[in-house]
């Protein structure tokens, strides 16, 4: 007798590719859906999209202010440089020896050598008074050599290499002048626990906004929700398109508070300048760096999918056929 065929699904064999090519096409499938819901009624999401990104937009703009003032690191290195003041007998190949020397030593990064000449120079150049030095019968400036230790050294080392160096006999005096720099650095300390401390208040203000937004939407398919676990639909089959709506929340509130930031930018870019200009400084203000820009958009994204998945942990249990 031959054996029967076997009807129905539980008679086919699906093989593991094409479970996967069902799954990644479900995937996509509710991914471009849920996009497009809510492409088709903007207003109703328009809040919490702005929401996000305001939300976002307060740290990155910190974040933004943060890196521009790391990139005054290496005049904040050159203002905490050490200064020494050789003796006026110091002719420019001693000075110049010394220098190298200093160079070789562990706690120094570079030194710079300028002969009286140059620094004379340089000061009839920037100080204005041109004719008062014409009348001066000799150049009253010394040679110096400007020591740039690493930046954050301690106290001890600093004093130190202060009195290592003070105790060279072509130096007649050393100054030093740091306590402001190491201010300036607690203060990007400061202002970097900041950004963390309000990024993380915002994450969870975008975490209660989303995980509410979703809340409602599953109020309003709780009919649809029955009927489909009825049908066989299980609770990650159910869960997909929230999932997905809460990455779309993100993922557009993330887009706008890139846009946000670049307006920010635009708008103080040219201000900052002008004011660097009459300063006599190089400083450009710089927008959010690329990476910047898509750690807040993958974060926005990671956000919004968190906060929709707490919401529909809590209340899918709840809804039963």
């Amino acid at each position: 007798m031959a054996p029967k065929s076997s009807q129905g699904a539980s008679g086919h064999n699906i093989s593991l590719s094409a479970r996967f090519s069902a799954w990644f096409s479900h995937h996509q499938l509710t991914a471009v859906e849920t996009l497009a819901k809510l492409l088709s009624n903007p207003g109703a999401a328009l809040l919490t999209w702005l929401v996000v990104a305001i939300a976002l937009t307060l740290p990155g703009a910190l974040w933004m202010t943060l890196d521009n003032m790391e990139q005054l690191s290496g005049r904040f290195q050159a203002s905490g440089r050490i200064t020494l003041y050789l003796t006026p007998q110091t002719d420019s190949r001693q000075g110049q020896a010394l220098a190298q020397r200093i160079n070789a030593l562990p706690l120094v990064n570079n030194t710079e050598f300028i002969d009286a000449d140059t620094a004379l120079q340089d000061f009839r150049d920037n100080s204005g008074l041109q004719q008062a030095l014409d009348f001066l019968p000799e150049n009253p400036l010394p040679a110096v050599i400007l020591v740039e230790p690493p930046l954050g050294i301690d106290t001890a080392d600093v004093n130190q290499l202060l009195e290592q160096l003070h105790a060279y006999q072509i130096v007649d005096s050393v100054q030093l002048d740091m306590a402001w720099v190491e201010r300036l650095l607690a203060m990007l300390a400061l202002g970097e626990r900041l950004i963390w401390v309000l990024g993380v208040l915002l994450a969870l203000a975008i975490l209660l906004v989303v995980g509410n937004t979703i809340r409602l939407a599953i109020a309003a398919r709780v009919d649809e929700i029955r009927v489909t676990k009825l049908v066989g639909g299980t609770n990650a089959y159910v869960r997909r398109p929230f999932l997905y709506t809460g990455l779309w929340y993100g993922f557009v509130g993330g887009l706008l508070a890139w846009l946000l930031l670049v307006s920010c930018w635009l708008l103080l870019s040219g201000p900052v300048d002008e004011l660097a200009r009459l300063y006599g400084s190089g400083f450009e203000l710089k927008p959010l760096s690329a990476a910047a820009a898509m750690t807040l958009l993958l974060s926005a994204m990671l956000l919004g999918w968190l906060g929709a998945w707490w919401s529909v942990a809590r209340h899918l249990d709840q809804i039963e056929p």
